[in-house]
């Protein structure tokens, strides 16, 4: 009888805690209770007119001055007590210009992205252990378009088409696997952690975009009723990537139009505003830097990355 009351009173807290989890740490381990529905919107803002190789920064060879605008769609529902499942649709604008050679290169490319599909369980609840574990699963749904008015290369790349990271969409399903751990200290802190591996097959035009490893620790604390304070560490491992059909080793080797591939991490300190002193509408704001990196070959990264999140709980 002990043990149900305690967790009816953990329920709660999770429920109208004023501290929420960080902006981009994907919730750690916590999950929707059952029946209930939460709507997301979160945008990202990146810059990239800055070329690294390892762990260096280099010079821009190709005077590539490239933006990003990602609008995250994010629908969660709890599905049953320890069970929820989440949608996330991107809406992506890229623009970019560049000069490769004697030929100067524009892109300006924009549409629906890739859809997310996952599912998570929680395998140590927190009204038993003190803190929350869970492990989920998912996959990425080739919803983006991959070929529809997107910029050819140069002629020296032989008409081939403007690699797909400057597209919307890769053409292929990835599949997902995710693990997450969240502790509250009192109502008013808590601790995030959240891993997830991507698998990824060979994309459209044979590209190999590379396996992904992503790790989130955030800190966060409600400093007021209505202000939350946080800070994070976002950090990513991809495995090399192969351009395939899409490109030649001369292309390859001057184009700054690259996936990731490489190991960086940025900090990101952030601020939240709950207005009504509960959850159940939030809006804030991160800005993360980079702290460190170590990149496979030639390629662009932000040196700043901004993020905006909306969240409503119905």
């Amino acid at each position: 009888m002990k043990r149900i009351i305690f967790a009816s009173l953990i329920g709660g807290v999770l429920l109208q805690a004023q501290v929420l989890p960080g902006i981009n740490s994907k919730g750690g381990a916590m999950t929707l209770p059952e029946g209930k529905l939460k709507m997301g919107i979160k945008h990202i803002y990146m810059k990239r007119d800055t070329m690294f190789d390892g762990s260096k920064e280099v010079t821009n060879q190709q005077n590539l001055d490239a933006t990003a605008n990602i609008t995250l769609l994010v629908l969660k529902y709890g599905v049953s007590k320890n069970f929820d499942i989440r949608v996330a649709l991107p809406y992506k604008h890229i623009d970019a210009t560049a000069k490769l050679g004697t030929n100067d290169v524009a892109i300006d490319n924009k549409g629906i992205g890739d859809m997310v599909v996952m599912g998570r369980y929680v395998v140590l609840p927190m009204a038993e252990y003190g803190y929350q574990l869970s492990v989920g699963a998912g996959v990425k749904l080739p919803t983006g378009s991959t070929d529809d008015g997107f910029q050819k290369a140069p002629p020296f790349a032989q008409n081939t088409n403007t690699p797909l990271p400057t597209q919307m969409g890769t053409g292929e399903y990835e599949y997902k696997a995710e693990l997450g751990i969240s502790k509250l200290i009192n109502e008013d802190m808590r601790v995030d952690f959240h891993t997830m591996y991507t698998y990824r097959p060979k994309a459209k035009h044979n590209y190999d975009f590379g396996d992904e490893l992503s790790y989130d620790l955030s800190f966060t604390a409600a400093v007021t009723d209505k202000i939350n304070l946080g800070l994070e560490y976002n950090g990513k491992y991809n495995t090399d990537t192969d351009m395939g059909d899409d490109t030649n080793a001369m292309l390859r080797s001057k184009l700054p139009f690259k996936a990731f591939s490489g190991t960086v991490g940025y900090i990101t300190p952030e601020i939240e505003f709950v207005p009504f002193g509960k959850p159940k509408i939030h809006v804030g704001m991160g800005v993360s830097f980079l702290a460190h990196y170590n990149v496979a070959e030639y390629q662009p990264l932000e040196k700043t990355r901004y993020t905006f999140r909306l969240g409503y709980l119905f």
